[in-house]
């Protein structure tokens, strides 16, 4: 009992359980939502989730400052200041989200998405209105989801995982239902029934997290003092840093699926996501157990505990040989897996899978360190790789596309940028390290 107990307290061990049962629910659900959806309106749905992902991320970074500076204000003992901050990044973010939903209603009338994504088999009408419904759900979101980082922040990082995975659980199932009971409507009435499901679920759930991350912390947001204008003036600038390396992080990953789009068509879309969706599972478990890390790499640095953080640095070195061969299985097992989880065969192209494995292999090693970096606020070289890795992704993808690798071109690309974080990133990360004194 008490093992258990402990392993339930280890916010570390519980992140990644509780990433699992998403990362299981996510499974699921795709194979309902490509046999409800086709394999081609399935791509239409991967390709407005990922632009739901851009959205959340133009927050200027505020999540992530709540993540680096909450434990420095909770080892000052400023609770005040604390509070205010809160309140403070509640309202930027409130504002933000007004203004993102009312960009993208304008942008609607001037950009013809139809065209943009080669999406031939909707009008431009409905595509539009699909567009712009989820990015409404998707704004709503935009503040409530900021739970999350609340969680992390107080070194409570298990409850932001459980969160998503109430989340995902919710909308496997709420999807089981609508499978069963609405399977004969058209599948323009099933791309918006899917949309309401998953944007009304994501907003309660994140809205119950967010009442009982105050409940637990026995905090409320009343205070006299208002947040002096040098930390707001602070929290946008290291915030700005955050979102432009959150937003390089999505041209240079999530762009794939819109440049398979455009240079091929959504059904590749769907092929390259079903086997990414694969890959991200382990990433995305390790990336959960490693989330808590960010505000205790923040809390070693301001308590200048070297010891500690080479230890840390020791110990994922050393477990990084587990993940390796975890990878290696799992690349070879992926033809099984696809050939038992869906009913359509999915056909890609040679080496497609092996430049997968490496890929996620140098990004799960990379990210390790980049967390350490989000941790402590330093993030010049990072920046300036991510800016690097902006400007040569997609034309490096296209012309591997135009060298006839078909959807390897966007792997080939990305291989070649994360190459040069490897080169990069812990290097760096273990100078500022041994510089502590």
């Amino acid at each position: 009992m008490k093992n258990i107990t402990a392993l339930y307290n280890n916010h570390l061990f519980m992140s990644a359980f509780y990433k699992g049962i998403s990362g299981l629910s996510l499974f699921v659900s795709i194979r309902l939502l490509v046999d409800y959806l086709g394999t081609e309106n399935f791509g239409v749905w991967v390709l407005i989730f990922s632009l739901f992902q851009v959205i959340l991320l133009m927050d200027f970074g505020l999540a992530s400052v709540l993540k680096t500076k909450i434990p420095v204000f909770l080892h000052e003992k400023k609770i005040d200041l604390l509070k205010s901050y809160i309140k403070t990044t509640y309202i930027i973010s409130f504002t933000l989200g007004a203004l993102l939903f009312i960009a993208f209603y304008i942008l609607c009338y001037f950009v013809d998405f139809q065209a943009l994504l080669n999406i031939d088999f909707h009008s431009k009408s409905f595509v539009n209105k699909l567009f712009l419904l989820n990015v409404l759900f998707f704004c709503l979101n935009f503040a409530v989801n900021i739970q999350k980082s609340l969680y992390v922040a107080f070194l409570k990082g298990k409850y932001a995982e459980e969160s998503i995975a109430v989340n995902q659980f919710g909308f496997f199932v709420l999807l089981l239902i609508a499978v069963n009971f609405w399977k004969d409507i058209s599948v323009e009435n099933k791309l918006l029934l899917i949309t309401f499901i998953n944007g009304l679920f994501s907003l309660f759930i994140n809205f119950i997290y967010t009442i009982a991350f105050f409940k637990r912390e026995k905090l409320n947001l009343k205070t006299s003092l208002k947040t002096p204008f040098s930390y707001i003036k602070n929290l946008i600038h290291l915030g700005s840093k955050y979102m432009f390396i959150q937003l390089g992080l999505m041209v240079v990953f999530t762009s794939d699926n819109y440049i398979i789009s455009n240079a091929f068509d959504t059904g590749k879309v769907a092929v390259y996501e079903v086997v990414n969706k694969l890959f991200q599972f382990p990433f995305l478990i390790l990336l959960a157990a490693l989330s808590p890390l960010w505000s205790m790499f923040a809390k070693n640095y301001i308590e200048k505990n070297k010891n500690d953080l080479l230890s840390s640095f020791k110990k994922f070195n050393m477990f990084f040989g587990i993940i390796l061969l975890a990878i290696i299985v799992l690349g070879l097992l992926i033809p099984f897996i696809l050939s038992i989880w869906l009913n359509e065969k999915i056909i890609y192209p040679e080496f497609f899978i092996l430049l997968f494995c490496v890929v996620t292999l140098i990004r799960i090693y990379v990210t390790f360190y980049t967390f350490f970096l989000n941790g402590i606020g330093k993030l010049n070289l990072y920046i300036l790789l991510v800016l690097v890795s902006i400007l040569i992704k997609i034309p490096l993808s296209y012309f591997f596309v135009a060298l006839g690798f078909d959807i390897n071109s966007v792997l080939l690309s990305s291989l070649i940028i994360m190459l040069l974080w490897l080169i990069s990133i812990p290097y760096y990360c273990y100078k500022i390290v041994n510089k502590i004194i």
